[in-house]
């Protein structure tokens, strides 16, 4: 059987490839673009009244409120029927605001990350408290939706998290949304990807450590010399 011989490392060598990569990677870390420019997020929680008005929500300004009338060109509407949670839509313009569903008539889907949301998904604009059963357990719900957007005048895409603390939907709270708001696609990510600031710092770190070692390799050079 061969055996591999092991190698004794150079500490000078392994100093001088960090230090090299380090400056490789805080290079890459100025070219890092945003690549999500066109991906509009909202992350202020908003918790729904567990009433028959619950809430209504412009999903392009954020604005929200308890009445329709309070909130100018408000799309998505959760709200208590009587027994469970349910969901309204604006329908003006029609065929616009909906939420992805296994039909048009229903039920709405609770999504996963990875899911996409585009003109070809299917979106349904029903009140029946039947078809929101998958948000009507405890836990964290991906509804995605389209909408109109008023100042494009374009249909957009995106998706909502909705977390739930009960049997019928309720304590509930949309903790964030994001669309696309050029009318493209909008995938649900599977995590979350560092801001090109992060990354950026991850490689001045990277870059302070290796030329730390380089310094610390040179004084050594020169005592034994």
């Amino acid at each position: 059987m061969r055996t591999q011989a092991s190698q004794k490392l150079d500490p000078s060598n392994v100093a001088v490839r960090l230090g090299m990569c380090a400056a490789a990677l805080a290079g890459t870390a100025g070219m890092v673009s945003d690549a999500n420019a066109t991906v509009v997020t909202f992350n202020t929680p908003i918790a729904v009244p567990n009433n028959f008005d619950g809430i209504y929500l412009n999903f392009l300004t954020g604005a929200n409120g308890t009445s329709g009338g309070s909130v100018a060109g408000w799309d998505f509407n959760p709200y208590n029927s009587g027994v469970s949670l349910s969901f309204f839509w604006n329908g003006t313009p029609a065929n616009s605001n909906s939420g992805v569903a296994g039909t048009t008539t229903g039920p709405y889907l609770d999504l996963a990350a990875g899911a996409t949301i585009s003109g070809a998904s299917t979106f349904a604009a029903v009140t029946a408290t039947a078809q929101t059963l998958a948000f009507q357990n405890v836990g964290t719900h991906y509804l995605g939706f389209r909408f109109f957007n008023e100042g494009t005048g374009a249909i957009n895409y995106g998706y909502a998290t909705l977390s739930t603390g009960g049997a019928t939907g309720f304590p509930l709270t949309i903790t964030g949304w994001s669309f696309e708001n050029s009318g493209a696609a909008i995938t649900i990510p599977a995590a979350v990807v560092p801001e090109p600031a992060t990354t950026a710092m991850f490689a001045v770190g990277a870059l302070a450590l290796g030329a730390a070692n380089l310094r610390r390799i040179r004084r050594q050079r020169k005592l034994a010399a």
